[in-house]
Parts: structure tokens; C-alpha cells; sequence
């Protein structure tokens, strides 16, 4: 295994959930490319995507204290360090209402659980400015 102190991506992961919280960090981890903020909750996040860079936002809908969505539109909203950066909804209440689809602000949708593959694909597809093939209409 080849070890290295360079990274060249930075993504923030909003999530609450241990599990999907250490499945994302997996995943992103064997890439070696990665360096990865993980916010527990909602306020976390904000501040976390106001005060600092990245180069892609990983925010689950259903988050504790600011939900996704209002996560987004105050990113969005203004003329912050991550008001173009692509954002990756992750939610597993894709059903629910308000949460079909990418919506504004969000650039891909992908349902959990993860699916390994399709979340890696995704993520580079992201980071690279190209495609995006976990992407849906809703």
C-alpha cells in the first residue's frame, strides 16, 4: 500500500449518521485524493461551507438543527468560498416531500444506502466538472 501526504480534493460530508459517515469515508478513502470534513449536523455544515474551501459538498437532506435544502439556499444565496461549488444531495427519504429530485442548488441526487460504485463514480464525475452518473430527475 502506497502512502501519501498529498490531497487534492477537499470535500465537506454533512451527515449524522455514523454508519454512512464511515461507509462515505471508505470509499473516498482508497481514492488517496481526498481530504474529507465531516459535519454531524446541520449548523456544523453551514459554518463549515461559509468559512472554509472545498471542492464538493456531500449534504444529506435530514440533517439535526439545518436541513439540507436551507443548507443550499444560504450557500447559494451569497457570494461565499462554496456559492459554485457542486453540492451532492444524499438523502434516504428521497420519497418524502421536498425532497424529490435534485433541487435548486443541488447538482446530482443519490439515494442511500450507498452504492459503492455509483457513489465513487459520482463524486469523481463531480470533482471533474463532467459527467454525472448518479444523477436524477425525480
Amino acid at each position: 500500500m502506497q502512502t501519501t501526504d498529498k490531497r487534492q480534493h477537499r470535500i465537506l460530508l454533512a451527515e449524522d449518521d455514523e454508519i454512512s459517515q464511515g461507509l462515505v469515508k471508505m470509499l473516498l478513502g482508497e481514492t488517496g485524493e481526498i481530504d474529507l470534513t465531516i459535519a454531524g449536523d446541520g449548523r456544523t455544515a453551514l459554518v463549515a461551507a461559509l468559512t472554509e474551501r472545498f471542492d464538493l459538498m456531500i449534504i444529506d437532506q435530514n440533517l439535526p438543527q439545518i436541513t439540507g435544502d436551507r443548507i443550499v439556499r444560504q450557500i447559494r444565496a451569497g457570494q461565499g468560498r462554496n456559492a459554485r461549488t457542486p453540492i451532492l444531495r444524499f438523502s434516504a427519504s428521497i420519497q418524502a416531500p421536498g425532497c424529490r429530485g435534485t433541487g435548486p442548488g443541488f447538482e446530482t441526487l443519490l439515494p442511500k444506502p450507498i452504492a459503492g460504485e455509483i457513489f465513487v463514480s459520482t463524486v469523481r464525475g463531480l470533482l471533474a466538472g463532467g459527467a454525472k452518473p448518479g444523477e436524477t430527475d425525480g
